[in-house]
């Protein structure tokens, strides 16, 4: 029987699961080589928030000004103090009947035509929320302090996915847009990066075409500069020999407003490239399969979690990506297909060091400086996003890596990289220059008929990064 979901709070600094003596029982996580601590025995730095009707705790968003947490469930909205996690509100948004019987009769379950919560963004003192609503996505705008007061609904086609199996990733400027990487349609087969609200046009990546986006997972986005982010898995185009998947970064530039008789309505700065996570040797082993990223933007560091195939052997590994290797890749060629029966050659990037900069005059006045026909031919770059080591930060074979948060510290000598990972258990991993060990590993309750779900970080301390302390929150469920 499926059991309510539990959020699960620890306060945090460097070496705190230091302070608990480790288990000695077995368990599926036991490794030999590091200590693995009980939930019990981190007690005293614990707090718990469980709803007994709530289940798929997928969301949360922090109110650090009123040191909230906001958390999206199944059907559910909640605030909590961050001090405790006890309950301030608790909002039902459940699906109309008539919403679910049309569900229902396009063929899906009960327990699909529901309302997950799927997109959770705080802007000023308002709260932009999305959910599934039974295949028909809704868009709500509420005070962030009340949830119950609705400012206005809107359609959540293009910013939510239809489906609560589809990954999305959607983020709000400080301008108002809205930037949502998700499905656009019923059945899955439309993805598109989005843009939306704001005083910009709308935008979308080109529909139906596999050499912009080909059966996407979106992992996460970030405003960064004059761009929008994008972080992705999907198969690859210019792979000739059978299916496989790689990862990708994407970028686009805020102030693009779109072709004009060309790509209207499009982007015109849309360019991706791959990220090469990968053991070395003479046949480099690759994990092709990014599913997770956490951005650590004093340091303009990426980290990801990348992963084989689930057709594989089970291994994992995290791969840490400077923002400038990967502004590197969009500043060289791009990868080029002239027809089908071509090869993918790399050809000359007409605009090296492009910073979104605009034409001043003319027809094409205020579009970007991107030529629109080379904008519609030139989308992948060729060369590969390089990690900042070439050996991936840290690799576990015989495990899939779901989620990480990351923090700082100054160790004696050098950064102390401390790396908390989602692997079923929690697992906490410290890196420091070119070397990384687990250090502990927190094992959920006996109670849980479901692994670690998710993790998360707020930082409470804006002091010196030797004084770091910071809240951990993951998910998981309890058997009722």
């Amino acid at each position: 029987m499926k059991g309510p979901c539990v959020i699960a709070w620890l306060f945090s600094s460097l070496g705190w699961w230091r302070l608990a003596q480790p288990e000695t029982d077995a368990s599926q996580c036991q490794r030999a080589e590091h200590p693995v601590i009980s939930y019990k025995e981190i007690g005293p730095w614990l707090r718990e928030f469980r709803a007994k009707n709530a289940v798929d705790f997928s969301q949360l968003t922090f109110d650090p000004g009123q040191k909230e947490l906001v958390v999206g469930a199944r059907n559910y909205l909640f605030r909590l103090q961050l001090e405790d996690l006890s309950l301030i509100q608790a909002v039902e948004w459940e699906c109309d009947e008539a919403t679910k019987k049309a569900c229902y009769s396009k063929g899906k379950s009960q327990e699909e035509c529901q309302n997950y919560i799927r997109v959770l963004l705080v802007g000023g003192d308002r709260l932009f929320t999305c959910g599934t609503n039974a295949f028909t996505p809704v868009c709500t705008n509420r005070t962030l302090s009340n949830l119950t007061e609705i400012h206005d609904q809107i359609s959540g086609m293009a910013r939510c996915p239809y489906s609560p199996q589809h990954n999305s990733t959607a983020l709000l400027t400080a301008g108002g847009e809205l930037y949502a990487a998700t499905a656009m349609d019923f059945p899955g087969r439309d993805p598109a990066i989005y843009r939306s609200l704001g005083v910009l046009p709308p935008l979308r990546t080109a529909q139906y075409n596999s050499k912009w986006l080909n059966e996407p997972n979106f992992v996460s986005s970030y405003d960064i500069g004059n761009f929008t982010y994008f972080f992705f898995r999907e198969n690859a185009v210019e792979h000739d020999c059978g299916k496989t998947v790689f990862s990708r970064a994407a970028r686009v530039c805020k102030n693009d407003i779109g072709g004009r008789f060309l790509l209207e309505d499009t982007w015109t700065t849309f360019m991706k490239a791959r990220l090469n996570c990968s053991r070395p040797g003479e046949v480099p082993f690759y994990y092709n399969e990014l599913q997770s990223t956490f951005f650590l933007p004093e340091l303009d560091l990426i980290y990801g979690i990348f992963t084989t195939n689930v057709n594989s052997i089970a291994a994992s590994a995290v791969c840490v990506f400077n923002l400038s290797a990967i502004s590197q890749a969009f500043n060289g060629p791009f990868k080029y297909q002239e027809n089908s029966r071509s090869a993918w050659l790399p050809y000359p990037n007409p605009n090296p060091n492009f910073q979104c900069g605009t034409v001043d005059q003319g027809l094409y006045v205020n579009l970007t400086e991107r030529n629109l026909q080379d904008a519609q031919k030139f989308i992948l770059m060729h060369e590969v996003v390089q990690p900042v080591t070439a050996v991936p930060s840290f690799m576990e074979d015989n495990s899939r890596f779901s989620h990480l948060a990351v923090d700082v510290v100054q160790g004696r000598d050098v950064l102390v990289h401390i790396i908390y990972l989602a692997t079923g258990c929690l697992e906490q991993t410290e890196i420091w220059g070119n070397s990384s060990m687990v250090v502990q590993l927190l094992t959920v309750p006996a109670s849980a008929n479901k692994p670690v779900l998710d993790v998360g970080k707020l930082r409470l301390s804006s002091t010196e990064m030797s004084a770091s302390e910071f809240l951990l929150i993951w998910f998981f469920h309890k058997i009722a």
